[in-house]
């Protein structure tokens, strides 16, 4: 009989919880299917079966994952303070996890994992994959409102931390207010790790303590005294986190357990915020509910109905929504993805009410001011539509649809939008050195050198990696060029304005046909006759922009009018074919330069902008070239000149007026058909 009873014991072990009287106490040694609906699993995160057992992955290291998180959960509440006496919660957690690199990632490691607890029913905030751990972002990172206390486990090195090996205690923010390197092995070598986190409630100090051999170390690794109750709700939700960015590595959980016990009697609330009590309690609840529920019903029934008639027949019939009114709406509705709605009183206060002192430029739909948000003091850009644009609300609707689904550390980073009193206004995170174009053609600043323009390529190639390949759908920028690559206080580049941008689906034979969207010198010649881009018209234009950063001349350049119709690319593949390519590098660079890298760019650049789209490389080809992880292509030494012929053309008058140049080199048949040399 005993042994029925040990091998039934055994048979449950797989899970445990318990709401004790004070407190609240959960045990996962092993994750199976016994665990019911005690936890939850968020973002990407997934159960992995080894064995006769599973794990939890919350992020992978395969390529082409990147900028992912995952979470896992607990279901229920736990108590943290109490609020008529003030005492807080004491407990303890363990963990084990294994995080693994991905080896063959030349962008390095995955960002780590977090214990953390967090306000009920909180998610994971837009673009919080990376070094925000899948818990913040940009926009929300050090904001008080956020309720968030973390312990991570962090295997990135950011600006804010000591190395790519350390824990830190976090709250309300990515920057630690605590850390300490890990000394006895690499959190990311994909060995086993035991974690503790226990907190004090009298003495107010919360403790980690981090080992290998499965028992809990004599003495914590890091201390921070910490009053939670300054800092959480009543009441939080406990779980774990992991996030890669461009590097990616695994993110397995092997077990967890938590206890935690109180001096008060604490109730026990599920994460979404209903309460958990006893079932026979429960229906009494249910049942003394609907009574009252019924009777009030019956009071106010007649009331209401008489107040939506006379509503309907009084009010609404002379107060109809103004034009104006519905227009900001319908625009709510397609900017609903958004990351933040601002006030236009916030954006007043933050551009010092859009003066000319804080105006950073204009461009073709717009102005862009510098400004600084009041309540987080974070300087921003604030793109302001001109009013009237049609084609300037697509584009904002398309940045707002768009850009803020997106999260990769070579994307200009929209924070968010805004649309009152008529104005149309984007947040952008602030690239304090300006556009690639200033720094490479000599228009503003100094020039960079060739590391950091080379450094600048690289950026660019990987968003559209991103773009095209890695992301759920694939998303045409349609108007890659120099000016729209922007960089940040340490030059790297990103790549923003996303205002022509498309999705498309992947594998499709081409994009949209649409009216010729883009500018002159990046235009792939395809989509000048046919108004279609393609994954293939962005590579083109990247072509253009690499030649560019190379030679230090734009793409479009009155030095090469009489014999190359002013473009780069014909001068730069002149001297490919008299085997001088390196002669196009920039003359403000000297000697200054590494050759193999000069003649990389250079010969991506015209690889790039072959004329025929299918000749072209994919962008993940191009950026392998780029990082030597491949041979240089073999590309023809005379530029190639190939007809191309639409039976469905866009009107020869469309191509000229919007794209001067190739209107110097287009023709029309006798049959009406366009004709484009190239």
């Amino acid at each position: 009989m005993s042994f029925l009873v040990a091998f039934l014991a055994l048979c449950i072990a797989g899970f445990e919880a318990a709401h004790a009287e004070n407190g609240v106490s959960f045990s996962f040694p092993v994750f199976n299917d016994s665990i019911g609906n005690n936890i939850e699993l968020f973002n990407d995160s997934y159960f992995q079966v080894e064995g006769n057992h599973k794990v939890i992955q919350l992020t992978t290291e395969s390529d082409g994952k990147t900028y992912r998180s995952g979470w896992v959960v607990y279901a229920k509440s736990i108590p943290v303070w109490d609020k008529s006496s003030g005492a807080v919660v004491t407990f303890t957690t363990h963990f084990e996890f294994v995080i693994a690199r991905n080896t063959t990632n030349s962008f390095g490691n995955g960002d780590g994992l977090a214990f953390f607890m967090a306000p009920l029913g909180f998610r994971a905030p837009q673009l919080s994959a990376g070094k925000f751990l899948g818990l913040f972002n940009t926009t929300t990172a050090g904001n008080q409102a956020n309720q968030i206390v973390a312990v991570e486990f962090d295997t990135n090195k950011n600006s804010q931390d000591p190395d790519d090996n350390h824990v830190g205690i976090d709250v309300n923010t990515i920057v630690s207010q605590a850390n300490r390197s890990v000394n006895n092995g690499s959190l990311k070598d994909g060995k086993k790790w035991d974690a503790w986190v226990d907190y004090d409630g009298a003495k107010k100090q919360i403790e980690v303590f981090l080992g290998r051999t499965g028992s809990k170390p004599a003495a914590a690794m890091l201390r921070y005294s910490l009053d939670l109750a300054k800092f959480l709700p009543e009441n939080v939700m406990v779980g774990i986190s992991a996030a890669t960015g461009m590097g990616t590595e695994s993110h397995t959980l092997l077990s967890w357990d938590f206890s935690c016990r109180t001096s008060w009697n604490a109730s026990s609330i599920d994460i979404e915020g209903t309460e958990t009590e006893t079932p026979v309690k429960k229906r009494r609840k249910n049942l003394a509910v609907a009574v009252a529920a019924a009777g009030g019903a019956a009071a106010v029934c007649g009331v209401v109905l008489m107040g939506g008639w006379w509503w309907w027949g009084f009010v609404r019939r002379r107060r109809r929504p103004s034009m104006e009114a519905e227009s900001e709406m319908a625009l709510d509705e397609q900017c609903s993805q958004g990351p933040r709605k601002f006030t236009y009183a916030e954006l007043c206060v933050a551009t010092k009410n859009f003066s000319e002192e804080e105006k950073l430029g204009q461009g073709g739909f717009g102005s862009v001011y510098r400004g600084v948000l009041h309540d987080t003091r974070e300087l921003v850009a604030v793109k302001r539509v001109s009013q009237g644009s049609k084609q300037g609300k697509k584009e904002y609707v398309a940045e707002v649809s768009i850009i803020s689904r997106l999260g990769h550390r070579n994307l200009v980073q929209l924070l968010g939008w805004c649309h009152e009193r008529g104005e149309l206004l984007l947040v952008y995170e602030y690239m304090c050195n300006g556009s690639l174009d200033r720094r490479i053609l000599g228009i503003g600043g100094d020039l960079l050198d060739w590391g950091r323009r080379y450094n600048a390529a690289c950026g660019v190639a990987a968003a559209l990696v991103y773009l095209h390949e890695d992301w759920d759908q694939c998303i045409l920028h349609r108007d890659v060029k120099s000016s729209n690559v922007m960089l940040d206080s340490n030059f790297n580049a990103k790549l923003g304005d996303f205002g022509l941008a498309r999705l498309v689906e992947r594998d499709t034979e081409a994009g949209h046909t649409t009216v010729v969207a883009g500018t002159l010198g990046y235009l792939a010649p395809e989509c000048v006759i046919t108004g279609r881009a393609s994954p293939e018209s962005d590579v083109f234009s990247f072509g253009a922009v690499a030649l560019e950063i190379a030679c230090g001349r734009r793409a479009l350049d009155e030095r090469f009018k009489e014999r190359y119709n002013m473009r780069l690319v014909q001068w730069v593949w002149d001297l490919y074919g008299q085997e001088r390519v390196l002669a196009a590098a920039a003359e403000a660079l000297g000697d200054d330069f590494d050759p193999d890298e000069m003649e990389r760019m250079l010969v991506v650049g015209l690889w790039c902008s072959h004329p025929d789209p299918q000749a072209r490389p994919t962008m993940r080809q191009v950026l392998k070239v780029l990082r030597f992880e491949a041979q240089l292509p073999s590309i023809p030494r005379t530029m190639p000149v190939t007809v191309f012929v639409y039976s469905d053309p866009v009107r020869p008058s469309e191509v000229l007026s919007t794209t001067t140049l190739y209107g110097t080199c287009s023709q029309v048949t006798a049959g009406g058909t366009p004709v484009l040399p190239r």
